[in-house]
């Protein structure tokens, strides 16, 4: 009777500790940076709350490494010959500047006033 009881548990504590073991759904998903780009701001390196990048790179060569590159969970929306990217852990915007391109990277916890 004991043997049968616990077999019966086996396949609801295998469950449980896969539940355990796996990141949970809305686990933060490392957002890539532009590699053919430079930090503007060597006192806010990528991966920082709030970092930009500059590169001379169209921006719709940037706007589709973005997209390319991007978790599918991201939103996208363009305008005025930028776009933005709105994802569970970051935003990033492509802003044509200057005959460059500005991207910025925020995350929740950043923008102009980060912590």
């Amino acid at each position: 009777m004991l043997h049968k009881f616990l077999s019966s548990l086996a396949p609801l504590l295998l469950a449980s500790s896969v539940a355990l073991l796996a990141p949970p759904a809305s686990a933060a998903v490392a957002v890539p940076s532009y590699p053919n780009a430079v930090n503007k701001n060597p006192e806010l390196p990528r991966g920082s709350p709030m970092f930009q990048l500059e590169t001379a790179d169209a921006a719709s060569a940037v706007d589709a490494w973005y997209g390319a590159h991007l978790p599918k969970s991201c939103t996208h929306q363009t305008a005025q010959g930028g776009a933005k990217y709105a994802c569970p852990n970051a935003s990033i915007m492509i802003t044509p500047h200057d005959g460059k391109t500005l991207i910025t990277h925020m995350s929740p916890m950043g923008g102009m006033f980060g912590h």
